[in-house]
């Protein structure tokens, strides 16, 4: 009697043209056994009872060799136990019929393993080529997977809650999203302190006054303003120093923009005058820097 096998590898395939295939070959819907596993699982139920179900004298039947399996190991692991129950497989859509009713054919022998070594050889080819299609795909920004049901807004709710000290299930509440998002896409917080001391040193402190944030909601203002490196104007040099927003300078702020991309930096110290540019001291400081400054301010970016 033959028995009908159809595997897919995930839930959201549908093994119905595999199906079809072997009630075309005359195989009743009530003999046909099918699974949604990949075919690296050992545990796959549908084979599990196909399986225990054949007798002696019956033949396994499958649409392509590769549904028993996707190595030779395990393709030939599971066959050579059926051959001595005296149970056979065989094929029907591979370009090279295979069948092991025949234990004495050394032909259908041979068809059975460079089956299972084509299907064993494909799996590979198969994951370089998506690995490629992901990788072209982000170098071009495109990204891929799931379309993002995300807003904009949502995050931007959820980053200004997260600092000011609330739990991940009042951020959904509030925002609509999914307990998973949050945890996704927020910093990881701070580890809440077991004591009353405040918080600790290091790269909280400012290298500058040494003041340190009093609170957890003001951790991430301040670590901003740290990132900032500031130049000063200091009696006949300059200086280059991180502030906090306690110790920051308040003095008029020059701003050396270049001319190509607008990017410089923000000098402090230098008195205002006309047209706000940056003084000799100033300049000469950006030409040390690799800036030209003549006839007008261009930075020493690398495109050039």
């Amino acid at each position: 009697m033959n028995l009908g096998y159809a595997r897919v590898s995930t839930t959201k395939q549908d093994p119905g043209r595999q199906i079809d295939a072997l009630g075309a070959a005359g195989i009743a819907p009530e003999r046909v056994y099918a699974g949604k596993k990949s075919g690296a699982a050992t545990d796959r139920p549908g084979l599990t009872t196909l399986l225990g179900y054949a007798r002696d004298g019956d033949v396994i039947v499958v649409h392509t060799l590769d549904r028993l399996g996707r190595t030779v190991r395990d393709t030939l692991n599971l066959i050579h136990p059926l051959r001595g129950r005296g149970i056979g497989v065989r094929n029907l859509a591979d370009p090279i019929r295979a069948g092991s009713a025949s234990p004495e054919d050394p032909m259908a022998q041979l068809a059975v393993v460079l089956l299972a070594l084509f299907a064993q050889m494909e799996r590979p080819c198969t994951l370089e080529r998506a690995a490629h299609a992901r990788a072209v795909a982000a170098a071009q920004g495109r990204r891929t997977g799931r379309p993002c049901v995300v807003t904009p807004s949502q995050l931007v709710h959820a980053t200004q809650m997260r600092p000011a000290g609330h739990a991940i299930a009042e951020i959904t509440a509030a925002t609509g999203l999914t307990r998973s998002t949050p945890c996704r896409h927020l910093p990881v917080r701070e580890p809440e302190p077991v004591t009353a001391a405040p918080v600790p040193a290091g790269r909280l402190a400012c290298p500058s006054c040494g003041h340190q944030p009093a609170s957890r909601a003001e951790i991430r203002d301040h670590r901003a303003e740290l990132a900032i490196l500031r130049r000063h104007l200091d009696g006949g040099r300059i200086t280059e120093a991180r502030h906090c927003a306690t110790c920051q300078p308040r003095d008029h702020v020059v701003d050396a923009a270049c001319a190509d991309c607008g990017d410089g930096p923000l000098i402090t110290g230098q008195p205002p005058g006309p047209g706000e540019h940056p003084g000799e001291l100033a300049l000469g400081w950006l030409r040390e820097h690799g800036w030209q400054t003549h006839p007008e301010l261009l930075c020493p970016a690398p495109a050039r």
